[in-house]
């Protein structure tokens, strides 16, 4: 029982130092560098397909308007602006160069108003939608792109950019199959894009998938061996794999590149208890700094415990003794913990006066606690008898 209580407790905080810093970025698109800003707005003209169909003075206007997009926009914006007024039936071409004009202004909620407008004017207009998705996806809003985005394939987009911000949608959302399905599709599309084999990862890892996403991260540490992340996800699949020894070396190679912290430090120290290397495991407790001990207390201490319930009673003291000192801003709970340990140690040496004292004194900071409570009675019990 508490070597499965162990494995869950190393599987559960790897898990939260893996993942709190970085499962966010993980196939996430580029939607704020210059390459995005340079497609976002590729083209102020009219393309053949899902277009809306413009006449002959707009044709017109669209060719003195042209220029002025690049030469000078301010003014551009303005003769649009002006043409665009309330209720103007002006084709949505316009709305969508507006939109555009705007989103090179950093305006983006005025770009998406028009984009809208454009929508409302001619809801086949594929570049409208998918510009759209893209912003309410760079917004945050997942939801709100991924209905754009989905628009955007529906109306006969394969482009992998639009794949792929759906696909990052539907991670954040928590559609973890469709997520897949959509970055398999970027990838088809744009192999060499390591942001949508990333994000693949990230919706295996969602889903459990554990095994099937360990030959994703290899490939990603092959491309990028500089990105710290992957390695640290790689130790987290191994260690909810069950495969300690492979995250024990894989946490020794984040320390040796100088990537390791209080963290990945106290993980290491637990899966060489878990793995019987009881002295490796407290060399490398101890290893840690009395901060980093500290604001990590929870897990030193059940560190101690599960090497006093493996017998290990001197590494366990050895461990103990590096804590002893370091509490005057614990909680009630911890407090409780550690005249528990205490009193385990009493019991170890048979000092059945000073088990009995740690209890009480254990009892009267938390009356409530069931295993204080358990403890005790057995005890009065044993004395009675």
């Amino acid at each position: 029982m508490n070597k499965v209580f162990l494995i869950m407790f190393v599987s559960c905080l790897l898990g939260l130092v893996a993942f709190s810093q970085d499962s966010d970025e993980m196939g996430k698109p580029d939607l704020f560098g210059p390459e995005f800003q340079k497609r976002f707005t590729a083209s102020y003209g009219v393309l053949e397909d899902r277009e809306p169909e413009l006449q002959e003075l707009e044709i017109v206007l669209l060719e003195e308007i042209g220029p002025m997009v690049e030469e000078n926009p301010e003014f551009a914006k303005s003769m649009l602006e002006g043409m665009l007024g309330d209720d103007s039936e002006a084709t949505a071409t316009f709305n969508f160069i507006l939109a555009n004009l705007y989103f090179n202004g950093d305006a983006i909620e005025s770009a998406m108003e028009e984009y809208d407008l454009a929508i409302g004017k001619y809801p086949a207009f594929r570049r409208a939608w998918k510009n759209l998705g893209l912003l309410k996806v760079r917004n945050g809003d997942y939801e709100g792109g991924l209905k754009a985005l989905v628009r955007c394939v529906e109306l006969g987009d394969t482009s992998p950019d639009t794949y792929g911000s759906a696909a990052y949608s539907h991670l954040r959302v928590g559609n973890l199959m469709a997520a897949e399905l959509a970055y398999n599709a970027a990838i088809v599309l744009d192999p060499n894009n390591i942001e949508w084999i990333e994000g693949k990862a990230e919706a295996m890892i969602q889903g459990k998938r554990f095994a099937d996403a360990r030959p994703l991260l290899l490939e990603l540490i092959k491309r990028n061996p500089d990105k710290a992340a992957y390695r640290m996800f790689l130790a987290n699949i191994h260690v909810e794999l069950g495969e300690f020894i492979e995250a024990a070396q894989v946490f020794e190679l984040i320390h040796a590149m100088g990537e390791g912290n209080g963290d990945t430090q106290l993980q290491l120290a637990n899966i060489y208890s878990l793995s019987g290397m009881y002295e490796l495991s407290v060399d490398t407790f101890l290893a840690a700094t009395p901060k980093q001990l500290e604001s990590h207390i929870n897990q030193v201490m059940i560190g101690v415990k599960y090497l006093l319930d493996q017998e290990e009673v001197e590494q366990s003291r050895r461990l103990f003794r590096k804590i002893d000192g370091i509490g005057d801003t614990w909680s009630s709970d911890q407090r409780t913990r550690y005249l528990l340990l205490e009193a385990g140690f009493a019991r170890v040496a048979e000092n059945r006066e000073l088990l009995k004292e740690k209890l009480v004194e254990a009892l009267e900071n938390d009356p409530l606690n069931g295993d204080v409570l358990v403890q005790l009675g057995s005890l009065y019990a044993e004395d009675e008898n």
